[in-house]
């Protein structure tokens, strides 16, 4: 009886962490999918994983760039040839917030390029809020 008693505590002390790794899952599943789309130009796509402020801004520029055909296929190019790694993930869930650190790897740069993402968190969803 003694076993199952201390079985039950301990179950219920990693309860918690459990639950921390899933937010961190959902973080950086998130994350992926906004940075995979921002990074391929699919700006819809990246909108829809952020909060509607970000989004607006986001979708802003796609807009501004259907203005200029030329330049708009020139910078899809560039964009489609950087690509990302996600360095580290910290969930503040008393703030909740999470920061996703990422490396952008941008062609002919011999160093990554530092790069971080706010997300607001709101019960099971996780929202890009910020681009630093």
């Amino acid at each position: 009886m003694k076993k199952i008693v201390i079985l039950a505590l301990v179950a219920l002390c990693l309860l918690p962490l459990a639950a921390c790794d899933r937010t961190e899952e959902r973080v950086e599943a998130v994350s992926e999918t906004f940075l995979n789309a921002y990074y391929t130009a699919e700006y819809e796509k990246a909108a829809a994983c952020c909060t509607p402020a970000l989004a607006a801004q986001v979708t802003k520029g796609a807009r501004a760039q259907e203005l200029v055909p030329e330049l708009a296929e020139k910078m899809k190019e560039a964009v489609r040839s950087t690509s990302f790694k996600i360095v580290s993930i910290a969930v503040d869930k008393d703030a909740a917030r999470a920061t996703v650190r990422y490396d952008l790897l941008v062609p002919g740069l011999d160093k990554p390029v530092p790069k971080a993402l706010q997300l607001q968190l709101e019960g099971r969803t996780a929202l890009v809020d910020r681009i630093e």
